[in-house]
């Protein structure tokens, strides 16, 4: 969900009270909880960023070090993993890991689904001094380089993050509902999600009238150029349909 202070960029929220390691896809976010410190450190959140998150895929495994543990700068403080990816998780500043966030560890999946919010990963105290590094930078400072990130690894943002993947490329909507009523029945458990991708110009008021049918939920609908078929000529197929589903229904 985006908010007043986040800044959209090619569907994906950026919030613009965090700082950005674009070398390492890092968010880190300083909070001022005067009650938790001891002295004239500063604490801060960190997390990944959305272009992480679709670079790793759905997270099945997340490791962290241990309350206590001492960072370097440019260091891990654990890793993410998935079916397609491992990945270090590295803090753009030194300082203490003071806390973790457990639900990420139990639930990884949430980092995928809220990157920024619910998803963040764990509370690093610094030590010595907390001057803000040349690697990490303020939101207005880049976001032509997160526009770029998100061109260069084709990131795409949903509400949810699915999943499950259903490309259906050339394929009359009717077949592709067979098909997808088929896979959520078979591999689909209730509340997973999955991304629906379809070229069938019908596609979206069709998935509507199948998921009240259904009794399913529509998560997200958005619609971009199919510049493929574009090219091509083909008017009838000049957009693709990115149909985020949620299996409501068993």
């Amino acid at each position: 969900m985006t908010t007043s202070s986040d800044h959209l960029i090619d569907n994906c929220a950026f919030p613009n009270d965090c700082l950005y390691d674009l070398e390492n896809l890092i968010w880190i976010k300083f909070v001022n909880e005067v009650d938790r410190r001891e002295d004239d450190s500063k604490e801060f959140l960190i997390g990944i960023t959305p272009v992480y998150s679709y670079i790793t895929g759905k997270i099945n495994n997340l490791k962290v070090k241990p309350i206590g543990s001492l960072i370097e700068r440019n260091k891990s403080i654990g890793s993410v993993e998935s079916i397609i990816h491992f990945g270090t998780i590295r803090s753009p500043l030194k300082g203490k890991i003071i806390e973790i966030n457990e639900k990420v560890i139990n639930n990884p999946k949430i980092v995928n689904d809220s990157p920024f919010g619910n998803g963040w990963i764990a509370r690093i105290k610094t030590i010595n001094d907390h001057v803000v590094s040349d690697s990490i930078k303020k939101m207005e400072d880049c976001k032509d380089d997160l526009l770029a990130q998100i061109k260069k690894y084709h990131v795409k943002c949903f509400k949810l993050f699915p999943d499950f993947q259903m490309f259906e490329i050339g394929t009359e909507c009717s077949a592709t509902l067979a098909k997808l009523d088929e896979f959520m029945v078979k591999s689909m458990q209730k509340d997973q999600v999955i991304r629906l991708v379809s070229d069938d110009p019908t596609a979206d008021l069709e998935l509507l009238r199948w998921a009240e049918q259904k009794q399913q939920e529509i998560v997200e609908i958005l619609k971009e150029n199919n510049k493929t078929y574009a090219a091509s000529g083909n008017h009838s197929s000049n957009y693709l349909f990115n149909i985020i589903i949620r299996k409501k229904v068993n």
